[in-house]
Order: C-alpha cells, then sequence, then structure tokens
C-alpha cells in the first residue's frame, strides 16, 4: 500500500526522517495472555500503591496527634495553674492565721500589763482615799489618843521615854498621859515634844532601846508598799 503511493518530488530531501511507532496488533491469543497478565501494583482494579507511597502514609500514620498534643499541654498548665493557686492561697491563710496569732498574743500580753498597772493604780487609790478618811478623822477626832496607845503597846521599856508629837496634840496627850505607863515605878520619866516636821494624828515615841514610828504617813507607806508586794509580778520580773 505504501508502495502505490505516489512519490512526491517536490519534497526535499534535506526534510528530516519522522519515525513513528505503531503497536503491534496482538492476535487473539496474544491479546488473552495480555489480559490475563496484569503489572503488580493493579489489584481487583485498583491501583496498589508502590513502595515509597505506602512508606509516605505508614509515616503519616506514625507522627502524634497534634490534638492530644494540644489537650496535654493544656491539661498540665491548668494543673500546674491549679498548683500555684493553691500554693500562694496556703501562704496567704497561713500568713494570715500568724498575724491574727501575733495580734491576739499581743492583746493578751496588753490585757495583763492593763490588768497589773489596773491592781497597782486601785491600790493607790484606796490608799489615798484612806488618807482623805484619816485626815478628817484627824481633824474632827482625837485620833492623836489611839495613835499613842498603840505605840506604846510596842515599847518594852516604858519607864524612861520621850513622845515627839505636832504642837496641835499636845493638849490631848497631855490629858491622858497618866494613863499611859501602868507601871507603878519611880523611875517613869515620860516626856512629850512638840515637831512641827509630825503630821498631827502621829507620833515618833523615843527610848533608851529604840524608837517607835507611829507617824500616819509612814504607817500608810507601810501599808501600801505590803499591798503592792502581794501584786502578782511581771513575767519578766519573776
Amino acid at each position: 500500500m505504501l508502495a502505490d503511493t505516489p512519490k512526491n518530488d517536490s519534497v526535499s530531501t534535506n526534510e528530516p526522517c519522522a519515525l513513528y511507532y505503531f503497536p503491534e496488533i496482538p492476535s487473539g491469543n496474544e491479546k488473552k495472555h495480555t489480559s490475563a497478565h496484569r503489572p503488580d501494583h493493579f489489584v481487583s482494579g485498583t491501583p496498589k500503591p508502590s513502595g515509597d507511597i505506602a512508606s509516605l502514609h505508614s509515616g503519616a500514620h506514625e507522627q502524634p496527634d497534634i490534638q492530644a498534643v494540644i489537650e496535654e499541654a493544656f491539661n498540665n498548665g491548668l494543673e500546674q495553674g491549679r498548683l500555684e493557686s493553691v500554693t500562694a492561697l496556703r501562704e496567704n491563710v497561713e500568713s494570715t492565721v500568724s498575724a491574727f496569732n501575733t495580734a491576739v498574743s499581743e492583746m493578751g500580753c496588753s490585757h495583763k500589763q492593763n490588768t497589773q498597772l489596773m491592781e497597782t493604780e486601785t491600790v493607790r487609790l484606796a490608799l489615798a482615799i484612806a488618807r482623805k478618811i484619816i485626815g478628817y478623822e484627824i481633824e474632827h477626832a482625837p485620833v492623836i489618843r489611839h495613835v499613842v496607845k498603840m505605840a506604846m503597846e510596842k515599847i518594852a521599856d516604858p519607864r524612861q521615854l520621850m513622845i515627839r508629837l505636832h504642837p496641835g496634840d499636845i493638849e490631848t496627850v497631855e490629858s491622858i498621859k497618866p494613863n499611859l505607863v501602868l507601871i507603878d515605878d519611880g523611875n517613869m520619866n515620860v516626856r512629850i515634844q512638840p515637831d512641827d516636821t509630825i503630821q498631827q494624828g502621829g507620833c515618833i515615841i523615843e527610848t533608851q532601846l529604840g524608837d517607835v514610828d507611829a507617824r500616819i504617813d509612814q504607817q500608810i507607806k507601810m501599808i501600801e508598799a505590803l499591798l503592792i508586794d502581794q501584786l502578782p509580778k511581771p513575767a519578766d520580773e519573776s
């Protein structure tokens, strides 16, 4: 068929020749053989992935789950934040409790100090009231009589003595002088001497064996010292 085709002389011999590939048309037996033979990568009409593609898919499955990583990081952060909040709250509570305990302790110490101060002031107030009462009694009653009699009871040898007292009390003591000493002794000698330094209502009795201080202010001081000595002492002084 190609031999019968007229030759075109106009075609340049310089034109390159084109080569065409015509696949051989298989015969009937060859068609059966060809259809029976399939490539390895075709299975049941579905292309079978080659080795490289399968490895890519396997690598993709081996990659970590991003969502799981995000959730784990979120949960870790949440737990850490919770722990930090609990720690901060605990420290705040402990600090508050410590401050409260300190305040209570200071209040207790202050209350104790105030109580001791109040007790001391109460004693002093009572003594001040006693002074006022005694002063009133001295002005309106012969207190010196009782004071001198009580002082004479403390004297071991009343034969030689001198009674010093306020000038305003001399007349009262002179009136009771015969009754001061009950001992009948010819050597009895009782002298009375005025002394402006002694408060009215009190006296000092001097004897050969010693003196008896019966001044009102000194007796009150002794009572005050005894009362204050009975008060509870502060912790740092005990």
